[in-house]
């Protein structure tokens, strides 16, 4: 084989991260779009599919504590094509739980394997932005909301024709974790990291240290930015399809196009993303993206017809777009702090948002009510509108 040109490798693993994130949001959005199905044959009461959903952020606390040094001793290549088998082969799993003990089990499993891919390939895709040096960040987000997208319609489908949730998983994750397996040879790998300045070996003392990382400002700054507005996605992935058919009157068909519609909006605002960042810069991207996302999930949650509803996730998709993306790209590029770690540490607070959100939601909603609780991610979203000042003007 040829040796590759700078040109080529980056052309290469830009389409390898496009691939992977696609597949990456579509497994995401896939057992989460069978959800409400999942609760009732188990027989689960709000309050206990949140203690299950919070095996979620338990996994990935658990992945967090070495992934980062992972990738340092070999590649993110590696570590994501091994994290993608992982995810298409754990994805199976909650179709088969049988209680609230084993869907726990599962969800911490399926956690572990989440949060393995999304910081490696979050590493790859902030070596590939600053190869190119040139707003990639958002459009190979954009990717994930597309595949979010696939994710969900499948879901609407396989639930309108019935289709057993087992085989649903099994189907997904063989086809799609074939395609993202071969196309993740394209990633950058150890062999490339003088190209890409992809691995740690340029890092700050402050990289070695992680309690210095959690509590570098910047870190900490971003970190809180990326906890909000995941925990606004997770709430939408895991309670928006509930609420739709148990509180605004849908079918179980209809349900997932909550999901559906706030992936719409969040490919559209992705995929417009990288010209807006250029042309306002990060700072501002990051406060109007909050102040439309927030707006969003108020029409979602307080008006009563499934439609408008779901008109409201679009624009709430829409309006966060842009905002995680520029978080990673930001934890990449940390002064003194290494781009893995940085992800890592940013990927940990922004995931615990993602995944701590939907318990949250539930434990919420059992005292007060679901749509109450839902509210309370527009609340977030505004606080993200007053941080994003703290940004400098520069991001």
């Amino acid at each position: 084989m040829p040796d590759l040109t700078d040109t080529d490798r980056t052309t290469r693993a830009l389409r390898a991260t496009y691939v992977t994130f696609f597949v990456f949001g579509a497994f995401v959005v896939t057992w989460v779009s069978r959800l409400p199905l999942i609760k009732e044959e188990l027989g689960l009461e709000a309050v206990r599919l949140s203690v299950a959903l919070l095996g979620v952020p338990l996994g990935l606390v658990l992945a967090m504590r070495f992934v980062a040094g992972l990738i340092a001793r070999t590649s993110s290549r590696q570590v994501a094509i091994t994290a993608l088998v992982a995810v298409s082969a754990a994805g199976v799993l909650p179709a088969l739980a049988w209680n609230l003990a084993s869907l726990t089990v599962i969800l911490v499993l399926l956690g572990a394997a989440y949060g393995t891919l999304d910081i490696s390939l979050n590493t790859q895709a902030a070596a590939v932005e600053r190869l190119e040096g040139r707003p990639r960040m958002s459009r190979i987000h954009g990717m994930y909301s597309l595949g979010m997208l696939l994710g969900a319609g499948l879901g609407s489908i396989a639930a309108h024709i019935d289709l057993d949730p087992a085989w649903h998983f099994l189907i997904v994750g063989a086809v799609l974790g074939a395609i993202a397996v071969a196309a993740a040879r394209g990633l950058l790998g150890s062999a490339d990291a003088d190209h890409a300045v992809e691995l740690d070996a340029d890092a700050e003392p402050v990289a070695a240290h992680t309690g210095s990382v959690l509590t570098h400002p910047r870190v900490v700054l971003v970190g809180v930015i990326a906890f909000c507005c995941l925990f606004v996605e997770g709430a939408v992935d895991d309670w928006s399809g509930i609420y739709l058919h148990e509180d605004q009157g849908s079918s179980l068909a209809f349900a997932p196009l909550a999901a559906a519609a706030a992936g719409l909006g969040m490919s559209i605002g992705r995929f417009r993303g990288d010209a807006q960042i250029a042309r306002i810069g990060r700072r501002a991207a990051v406060r109007l993206g909050a102040l439309i996302g927030g707006v969003g999930m108020l029409l979602a949650v307080i008006v009563n017809e499934p439609w408008i509803a779901v008109f409201g996730y679009g624009v709430l998709g829409y309006g966060i777009a842009v905002i995680v993306p520029i978080a990673f790209t930001l934890a990449g590029n940390i002064e003194g702090v290494a781009p893995a770690l940085g992800i890592s540490r940013v990927t940990t607070l922004g995931y615990a948002g993602l995944f701590a959100g939907p318990p949250i939601i539930g434990l919420v909603s059992h005292v007060l009510d679901l749509g109450l609780a839902l509210g309370i991610g527009a609340c977030l979203l505004f606080v993200v509108a007053v941080l994003g000042r703290a940004l400098r003007a520069s991001d």
